[in-house]
């Protein structure tokens, strides 16, 4: 991964750093706002005065939804991974909370992907491309990413791809599935063998790595499912690493990973249990034995 650079060693200001940010110093030229069905405020774009844009995204749970989960948090502590795992995928975001000409801006903001295509107008990817493409499967898998889709990842004429729209994950529900994936990465492991790939292996590598310190990010900033959202990275790091280990094929049936990450998730409660609450201990066990 020459290309995409990490660091094995972070200080807790470089971890943290604009992970709450600010649009107040900037001027305002231009927004183009969306309208979500159903609800007062959708996604909107923002055209600053020195050319910069940005896709601010509100956090309705001050609007419409009050027991949704923190989705603003969500899409920055999903950059902040990107960025200690080296993908360089998800472009710069942070959790804003501005009122600017009387106008409160209180949700995420995102850096503006320009001159880009979605995955349903290209006809073909480069090798470049194809490349990253695999990296952000492993990604999204790790992440719990239930709605990634063509229509959000974006492509430019450099051969990059742009991972964005990614709210949707971290455990979004407490009812949530642990076990549950796009089944998109099975096929992808079924169809190559770890020496045809070293940049998805250097990944995992380096999602192990760093195990810690991206679960103490959650744990720090991911105020509600944040137990389950722990326990759902840390079994699938291990899952996907383990399998390294091995020098093994990776299963090739869904069924088979769902087992096999469910192992993993027992095995994580019974080493971990003064850090599981004795209730979520349980109902994480009751709802394995329904999804297993």
């Amino acid at each position: 991964m020459d290309s995409h650079k990490h660091t094995d060693n972070f200080s807790k200001n470089e971890l943290e750093r604009d992970i709450f940010g600010s649009i107040k110093d900037k001027e305002i030229e231009n927004v183009e706002c969306e309208r979500w069905m159903g609800g007062p405020r959708g996604p909107e774009k923002i055209t600053f005065r020195d050319g910069s844009i940005a896709m601010f995204k509100c956090d309705i749970r001050h609007y419409w939804m009050a027991d949704n989960p923190d989705t603003p948090i969500r899409e920055t502590i999903v950059y902040k991974i990107d960025t200690i795992v080296g993908l360089g995928l998800v472009p710069k975001t942070m959790v804003i909370d501005d009122t600017i000409n009387n106008i409160r801006y209180n949700g995420s903001i995102q850096e503006w992907v320009k001159n880009a295509k979605d995955g349903y107008q290209i006809d073909k990817m480069t090798r470049k491309e194809r490349e990253d493409y695999q990296r952000l499967l492993i990604f999204d898998f790790i992440i719990g990413n239930s709605d990634r889709h063509l229509g959000n990842i974006l492509f430019t004429s450099d051969d990059k791809i742009h991972a964005i729209d990614n709210n949707a994950c971290l455990v979004i529900g407490k009812d949530e599935d642990l076990l549950a994936f796009p089944d998109a990465i099975i096929d992808f492991f079924n169809k190559k063998t770890i020496t045809d790939i070293p940049h998805v292996v250097e990944l995992i590598e380096t999602f192990y790595k760093n195990k810690k310190i991206i679960l103490n990010l959650i744990g720090k900033y991911v105020h509600d499912n944040t137990k389950l959202a722990q326990l759902m990275v840390e079994s699938r790091i291990n899952y996907l690493f383990n399998m390294l280990k091995k020098k093994q094929p990776f299963p090739r049936k869904y069924l088979e990973w769902r087992k096999g990450l469910s192992a993993e998730i027992q095995r994580i409660l019974s080493q971990n249990q003064s850090s599981f609450p004795m209730y979520l201990t349980l109902t994480a066990l009751s709802q394995l034995a329904v999804w297993g």
